[in-house]
C-alpha cells in the first residue's frame, strides 16, 4: 500500500503534468519538466541533460556535481534507479555519494525524437530523508509521461513548421510574415546589412522601423558591437547635443563629470536615429559634420573623438516637403537617403496581421500567465478588415488589452475593441469560396433588379440558362422576391 507521502507526491504529479500538457515549444517545455520534478520528488539539485545535434543542459541549481557513474548504471538498466548512502553494491556510486555529502540519488534516461542519450538526475543532500522504492516508481512513471509529452511536442513544431511552408510563412529574427511585400523587403535588407552604407527607414508609425534597424545590424560585420537606439523625437531640445555627442565635466549646471555620448557608446556599431525628421535646424548641422568627417566633439571640450559608426535612421515625416519647406536641411537629407527602405503600413500587408497577432497571443498569454488562446473566425475577419492606423504597435496593444478581456481561450472582435466593424467583417470573404460567393451574389442580384426579378430576363442579362440561375440562388440562398 502506497504511504501518504508518496500519495501526496502522486497527487502532485498528476496536477502538474497537465500543465505540462498545455506546453507547446520543447524548449520552454524542458525546464518545466525539471522544475516539477525536483519539486514534486523534494530533491535538492536536478539536472536535465537532452543530447542530439543540438545539446541542451538545464540544471537547478545552476551548478550541480552530478555522479557519472549513476547516470551510465540507469542507462545501462534502461530505467529509474535509486542509490542511497547506505547501499554498498558499487563502490563508484558509493564514492560520489559520500564525496558530494549526498543521501541519495535517483536518475532515469530521458529519450527525445532526436537523442536516446538524455537523462534526468535528483538528488538529495546529506541530513535528508533518502529517496524510497515509491518515488523511483513514481519517478519512471513521471519520466514516461515527460516523454511521451516531449515527443508530441516535437511532432505539433514539426506540423507547425510544415504548415509554415505550405503557408509560405516565414520567421525570420523578429519579423514574422508571408506576405509578398514583407518578402521583398527582407530580401532587399539582406542585401543591405552586410553594407557600410547609411539607410534611411520609411513609414508610418508603429511599422516597426526599430525592428528592421536592428535586423540590419544583427546581419551586418557590426553584430558583436553595440545598437544604440536614439529617438529624437523624445528628447528636449537643450538635451539632444550632450545625448548624442557627451560633454565635458563643468561644461554647464548639472555636468559633474565627462560623459560619453550615443555616438561614443555606439562606436564600432550602429546608432539608430529615430524620428530623425524630429531634429532641430541647429541640431542638424551638427549631425551632418559628424557623419562627414568621422569624429564628434563633448559639449564644453574642443578635442575631436574619432568614431566609427554605422547610420540607419528612420522618419515617419516627409523629409521631401520638410526640405522643401526648409525644415530639413537639403545636404543632410542626401547624406541619410543613400538607401532608403519603405516598411509597408499593416493594411498592405494582407495575412500578416493575424500571423502578428497569433505570435502576440502567444508571446502576451505566456508573459500573463493566461496560457492558450486562439483567434475565432469572426476575429481573424475584423483583423483584415480594420484599417490598422497604428500599424503593428495598436495590433499589439489590442492584443494584449484582448487577453485580459476574453473567456474560455477564444479571442473575439469584442476583445480587441473591433465589434464595430464585426458585421462588415462577416461579409468579407476570406476563401476563394467565399469571394466567389461574394461575386455571385453581387452579379445575380444586380440582374435581378435591373430585370424587376424577372428571372427568365435576369437568367438572359447573364447569359446563362433561366434552370442554372435558379439553382445558383437556391445554392446562395437568394430569393427573387428580395429584388423586386
Amino acid at each position: 500500500m502506497m504511504n501518504p507521502d508518496s500519495l501526496v507526491a502522486t497527487e502532485k504529479m498528476l496536477d502538474v503534468v497537465k500543465i505540462l500538457l498545455d506546453e507547446q515549444e520543447p524548449d520552454t517545455l524542458f525546464p518545466k519538466i525539471l522544475n516539477i520534478a525536483r519539486e514534486v520528488l523534494n530533491a535538492d539539485a536536478a539536472v536535465l541533460d537532452i543530447g542530439g545535434e543540438v545539446p541542451l543542459h538545464f540544471s537547478d541549481p545552476e551548478k550541480v556535481s552530478i555522479s557519472i557513474s549513476a547516470v551510465r548504471h540507469a542507462k545501462s538498466e534502461n530505467r529509474a534507479i535509486v542509490w542511497n548512502q547506505l547501499d554498498d553494491d558499487s563502490a563508484d556510486l558509493s564514492k560520489s555519494i559520500v564525496q558530494n555529502q549526498l543521501t541519495s540519488i535517483m536518475v532515469s534516461p530521458f529519450r527525445t525524437p532526436d537523442s536516446e542519450s538524455g537523462y534526468l538526475y535528483l538528488q538529495r543532500a546529506a541530513r535528508t530523508e533518502p529517496f524510497t522504492e515509491a518515488d523511483s516508481k513514481l519517478f519512471d512513471s513521471f519520466v514516461t509521461v515527460c516523454e511521451k509529452i516531449t515527443f508530441a511536442a516535437f511532432d505539433r513544431l514539426r506540423d507547425k513548421e510544415s504548415l509554415d511552408v505550405l503557408k509560405n510563412v516565414v520567421r525570420k529574427d523578429g519579423i514574422v510574415y508571408s506576405s509578398k511585400v514583407m518578402e521583398d523587403l527582407v530580401a532587399l535588407a539582406d542585401r543591405l546589412a552586410p553594407l557600410p552604407l547609411p539607410v534611411i527607414i520609411r513609414g508610418e508609425t508603429g511599422t516597426g522601423k526599430e525592428v528592421f534597424a536592428r535586423y540590419l545590424h544583427n546581419h551586418s560585420p557590426r553584430c558583436d558591437k553595440p545598437f544604440i537606439a536614439v529617438n529624437c523625437g523624445a528628447i528636449p531640445e537643450y538635451l539632444i547635443e550632450s545625448l548624442l555627442f557627451g560633454h565635458a565635466k563643468g561644461s554647464f549646471t548639472g555636468a559633474i563629470d565627462n560623459r560619453k555620448g550615443y555616438f561614443e557608446e555606439a562606436d564600432g556599431g550602429t546608432i539608430f536615429l529615430d524620428e530623425i525628421g524630429e531634429l532641430p535646424l541647429n541640431m542638424q548641422v551638427k549631425l551632418l559634420r559628424a557623419l562627414q568627417e568621422k569624429h564628434i566633439t563633448r559639449v564644453g571640450d574642443n578635442r575631436e573623438i574619432p568614431v566609427n559608426v554605422r547610420v540607419i535612421s528612420a522618419t515617419h515625416v516627409d523629409l521631401e516637403e520638410a526640405v522643401k519647406e526648409k525644415k530639413f536641411r537639403e545636404d543632410l537629407y542626401f547624406r541619410i537617403q543613400v538607401m532608403p527602405i519603405q516598411v509597408p503600413p499593416l493594411r498592405e500587408r494582407g495575412q500578416d496581421v493575424v500571423l502578428l497577432a497569433e505570435e502576440f497571443l502567444k508571446r502576451y498569454g505566456a508573459e500573463y500567465g493566461r496560457g492558450k488562446f486562439k483567434l475565432s473566425r469572426n476575429a481573424e475577419k475584423a483583423l483584415l478588415s480594420y484599417h490598422w492606423p497604428g500599424n503593428v504597435r495598436e495590433l499589439e496593444n489590442k492584443i494584449q488589452k484582448s487577453l485580459v478581456q476574453a473567456v474560455h481561450g477564444v479571442i473575439q472582435p469584442a476583445d480587441l475593441g473591433l465589434e464595430t466593424i464585426q458585421k462588415d467583417a462577416k461579409e468579407s470573404p476570406r476563401t476563394l469560396k467565399e469571394a466567389r460567393e461574394a461575386v455571385e451574389r453581387e452579379v445575380i442580384g444586380n440582374a435581378l433588379r435591373d430585370s424587376n426579378a424577372n428571372l427568365t430576363l435576369a437568367a438572359t442579362i447573364l447569359g446563362i440558362d433561366r434552370k442554372v440561375l435558379r439553382e445558383i440562388m437556391e445554392r446562395l440562398g437568394m430569393k427573387k422576391e428580395d429584388f423586386k
